[in-house]
């Protein structure tokens, strides 16, 4: 019966009037009974110069007829609000926008939506906020800034004629900006809501710490095992052996407690007369002993005595980032290649809390100065050794009892930036400094994490981390645009450490973008809130990532921890689009080294679309990558070739996706590891139906097969991995019940297999000694449900 009712939905037409700003091409071909030629002018008008206000708007072009006008005043309506108005339908449109291999980090879409809750006047918007809008270049951002002082906006199509501003900066600009102050009201802001359920533990998307605590297990039981062996022949006296014990203990009566429980993530964010911001938020998951909350109050805007503004004061939780996050952007969220941030200090309400920054944040404006001081102390989570040292941090999924609360970090520091030309808008330099000290020392010996005696060991470069109870950095900054080019600059050195340093390059014109960034980070640059571009992380490759090489197996979740590995490279990425047909949309090739074990890597992405109409699209991608790695137990390479063929076809009203992608990577075979290849492919489908103005359908198909490789695959506001082999199926659900209110259901059925063969000849024996050389198949299947509101008042 459901399967029909969906079929219905995605399927059946809508009667009624058709929203003229917001009916895509195909919508407005099927509804108006007018010339083609026009309707196809008509829209591409509104994609340029912005929605029309009411029909009489749409009376003043000159190619449509005085009969023309007639039919549509009958065949269309008008958004009452215009694009500032609809914040469920841009909240979701934001949500699916942003989810690529480079998603944005949380606490930017929390900036994007308080931006469509309460639009940025572009009249009096600064370079920087422009700057934060998603997908907005800096070039976009002054070429605004200029024109609005000169001669500024008084609607859409005013924005959209500005020089040098690019089509797609136009359009993501276009929600989140409106034309005027908006009228005083008491309190306006956003609620967003979001509850999901998994039929059993350790099956998201994103965790892997059902591994650990099988090698938990194995820890604790084996008591022969060469866990134990071995710390007996390094040294480790009976009493330290009980000391480790009890800890793996504590910590496998603690996972056992652990079962399938709703995810819960709540915010709110009001913001009263324009000027008095409040944050809260809630966030609870299966792996937490009680809710996460976080909190903050802040004051935007505020004119202060002799020519001082002050553009925020935050107490609470909040969030730095100064300019590319060399020096801070406390963020505990990892991104490769990230481009899009927001800059400077906000009100933090993340659902991660192992860098967060508590206490309180201020940014002032006078004249060309600009002053940024911030200061936090928090309790933090960490890692002991057995004589009570503190080694390090600790985050991961489940944080036990043995790890939590372990040392207080005091985070201080300032930001100066002066504009100093007055007709280069844009033109700044920066200097910045920043002390992190800790309640405890950190002595940074990961090597007590290592199992004695075997194989490998700590003595990678990236463990040289740099300890103490003090930490101090300075960092100095730069940029300017002079159309079509811009450049940022940004250096940062740490007392008693190395250096980072990173130069961004961009050049645009209407039809072509072109970004350059060279980075360069000294292995012994240590810096915890570091969160620039960067290909790997810290850890990753290391060690630090195999839970069977460590004493305790949860040690493992420090291999995720998002601090760059030192990197030294080049990242070239183009746009391009030569015919109106014919799109480049997204070209990159990164060439590096890793300065902690020397060796060059490259990575590649060639993409090219041809759009047969304006709605039908056919997309090829080709992803190529080398990476070489020189620790384990030798140098070891991989070679990975990647294709994809999309075809996107809009027909009836709906929209439809299928792909098909093909992945090969070859290895290089060491130890008992006798693979030179693994490979996986799959095929999708996705579907996207209006049904009516306000509701939409959204379901997906996937169908893959994997020799050891890990796929991954974009869902309508998600990214999943795919193992084994397997199938899965979704539907979303999506109405927007008001302008201000949206509602998404979710439910999707994931069925993995993982088969297991080849096993005769290998010497793979099971608990009694036999071998195992019969393939057998293990089978996993998971029913997520997720519930999603988003409102604004």
């Amino acid at each position: 019966m459901i399967r029909y009712l969906l079929f219905f939905l995605l399927f059946s037409q809508a009667d009624g009037k058709i929203d003229l700003n917001r009916a895509n091409l195909d919508e407005l071909l099927r509804a108006l009974p007018i010339d083609s030629v026009k309707i196809v002018k008509l829209y591409n008008y509104r994609e340029s110069y912005g929605p029309f206000q009411n029909i009489y708007d749409v009376a003043n072009l000159p190619f449509l007829t005085s009969e023309d006008v007639k039919i549509l005043k009958e065949k269309v309506y008008f958004s009452q609000k215009g694009r500032e108005g609809y914040f469920s339908y841009y909240a979701e449109e934001v949500k699916e926008r942003t989810v690529t291999e480079e998603s944005s980090q949380e606490t930017a879409l929390d900036y994007w939506f308080s931006a469509l809750a309460n639009p940025i006047n572009v009249n009096k918007a600064s370079i920087d906020e422009l700057y934060s809008i998603y997908g907005v270049s800096l070039i976009d951002a002054v070429q605004t800034y200029k024109r609005a002082k000169m001669v500024g906006f008084l609607r859409p199509s005013h924005l959209r004629r500005t020089p040098g501003l690019s089509y797609y900066g136009y359009r993501n600009m276009l929600p989140y900006v409106t034309f005027r102050d908006p009228k005083p009201i008491p309190f306006t802001g956003w609620i967003t809501l979001n509850v999901s359920h998994y039929s059993e533990l350790f099956q998201e998307e994103s965790s892997d710490i059902e591994a650990r605590l099988e090698q938990l297990t194995s820890s604790i039981s084996e008591t022969t095992t060469t866990l134990w062996s071995n710390l007996k022949a390094a040294g480790w006296t009976a009493q330290d052996s009980l000391w480790l014990a009890n800890q793996l203990t504590k910590e496998k009566e603690e996972s056992s407690l652990l079962k399938p429980e709703p995810y819960l993530r709540f915010k709110f964010n009001g913001l009263a007369w324009g000027k008095f911001r409040i944050g809260l938020s809630l966030y609870d998951n299966p792996y937490l002993t009680k809710p996460l909350p976080k909190y903050y109050a802040s004051v935007e805007k505020l004119k202060l005595p002799l020519g001082l503004v002050l553009n925020k004061g935050v107490l609470g939780y909040y969030r730095v980032t100064i300019d590319q996050g060399l020096l801070i952007d406390n963020s505990d969220e990892g991104r490769s290649r990230l481009m899009d941030r927001v800059f400077g200090i906000f009100g933090d309400l993340s659902r991660y809390d192992a860098f967060s920054l508590y206490g309180g944040a201020i940014e002032a404006v006078k004249g060309p100065f600009k002053v940024s001081l911030w200061h936090s102390y928090t309790l933090k989570n960490g890692v002991e050794d057995k004589n009570g040292n503190l080694i390090f941090y600790y985050d991961g999924d489940f944080i036990p009892s043995t790890f939590q609360d372990k040392f207080y970090e005091k985070v201080q520091g300032f930001n100066v930036k002066l504009d100093v030309l007055e007709r280069v808008p844009g033109t700044q330099i920066g200097f910045s400094g920043m002390r992190i000290w800790y309640s405890r020392p950190m002595v940074c010996n990961f090597s007590f994490m290592d199992i004695p005696l075997d194989r490998e060991d700590f003595s990678d470069p990236v463990f040289n981390w740099i300890g103490g109870q003090e930490k101090k950095f300075v960092q100095f900054s730069g940029r300017t645009v002079l159309y079509p080019f811009s450049l940022e600059m940004e250096y940062a050195k740490e007392i008693r450490g190395g250096d980072a340093f990173l130069v961004k390059g961009r050049i645009q014109q209407s039809i072509f973008n072109l970004t350059i960034l060279y980075r360069d980070y000294d292995v012994d640059y240590t810096n915890p809130y570091a969160r620039p571009f960067y290909e790997d992380t810290r850890f990753r490759y290391t060690i630090l990532t195999r839970s069977y090489r460590l004493i305790d197996p949860l040690y493992a979740s420090l291999g995720n921890l998002p601090f760059p590995k030192p990197e030294q490279g080049v990242y070239v990425e183009a746009r391009y689009q030569p015919f109106a047909r014919l799109l480049f949309p997204r070209l990159y090739l990164d060439l590096w080294r890793d300065k902690s074990d020397l060796q060059n890597n490259y990575r590649a992405q060639f993409q090219v679309e041809y759009r047969v109409t304006n709605q039908f699209r056919v997309r090829y991608t080709n992803r190529m990558q080398m990476k070489s790695n020189i620790r384990y137990l030798g140098i070891s390479t991989s070679w990975l070739n990647e294709n994809s063929l999309q075809f996107m076809i809009p027909f009836g009203g709906t929209f439809f996706t299928a792909e098909y992608r093909n992945s090969i990577m070859k290895l290089t075979e060491r130890g008992i590891d006798f693979r030179t290849s693994i490979y996986g492919s799959f095929l999708s489908f996705y579907v996207d139906r209006d049904i009516t103005s306000g509701l939409s359908v959204k379901a997906g198909a996937v169908v893959w097969a994997t020799n050891g490789y890990s796929l991954w695959h974009f869902e309508d506001t998600g990214i999943d991995f795919l193992y084994g082999d397997g199938s899965k199926w979704f539907v979303s659900i999506v109405e927007r019940l008001k302008p201000n209110l949206g509602l998404r259901f979710k439910i999707k059925d994931k069925l993995t297999t993982y088969p297991h063969t080849g096993l005769l000849g290998r010497k793979i024996v099971d608990a009694d000694g036999n071998e195992v050389y019969l393939p057998f198949v293990d089978q996993r299947r998971v029913v997520n449900l997720q519930l999603s509101l988003d409102y604004s008042f």
